[in-house]
């Protein structure tokens, strides 16, 4: 079966600190959308890799989210009107503080977003359902203070805990896949 199916835009950590398409968070997405068939599309920031350019905290970061976007476009076998983003961290970030240019999101999932990148955002309360997925241990963004700001979304946003998870995800890298796939499954 060929498709066209689903896509979901993955969106890494900072690079800063390590963060590339290649990180453990982002393995664990895609091998879970492979694994309900949902193609995903990752790619490294610029600076990050072979990636050209320099690292510009978010604002250059943004197009470089708009150039994949506009590559999917005209994809074989993919489905962009089944469109979901996805970010990690700085990869949240990105795709907060640039959402109004990303309407053909059908979905938006944002792991430990930090809170800092809602300031600036222009992502609508309303609008496509979002997940917002952090560990419960996260000191970067703080579950309760997430859990305060996502409670003025609409219903069709929530925010899921990961029991004992810190920033890093580390050895729960899996579960976040599960759950981002779920959710992803249903919206898309």
């Amino acid at each position: 079966l060929l498709g066209p199916f689903p896509v979901a835009v993955l969106c890494h950590a900072h690079p800063l600190f390590g963060g590339n398409m290649e990180e453990p968070v982002v393995m664990a997405l895609v091998r879970a959308l492979d694994s309900i068939r949902i193609a995903s599309f990752r790619f490294n920031f610029r600076g990050v890799g072979n990636s050209q350019g320099t690292f510009s905290k978010w604002e250059e970061e943004s197009n470089d989210l708009r150039s994949a976007l506009n590559l999917l476009k005209d994809w074989p076998g993919i489905n962009n009107k089944r469109l979901g983003l996805v970010g990690y961290s700085f990869g949240a970030q990105v795709i907060l503080r640039g959402s109004r240019t990303f309407k053909k999101a059908q979905a938006m999932v944002l792991v430990s977003p930090p809170l800092s990148s809602f300031e600036h955002s222009s992502v609508a309360p309303s609008g496509p359902p979002k997940l917002f997925l952090v560990g419960e241990s996260d000191r970067v963004v703080g579950a309760k203070s997430l859990q305060e700001r996502v409670a003025t979304f609409s219903p069709a946003s929530s925010t899921e805990i990961i029991p004992s998870a810190n920033h890093s995800l580390q050895g729960y890298e899996e579960e976040v896949g599960q759950r981002v796939a779920q959710f992803l499954g249903e919206a898309l």
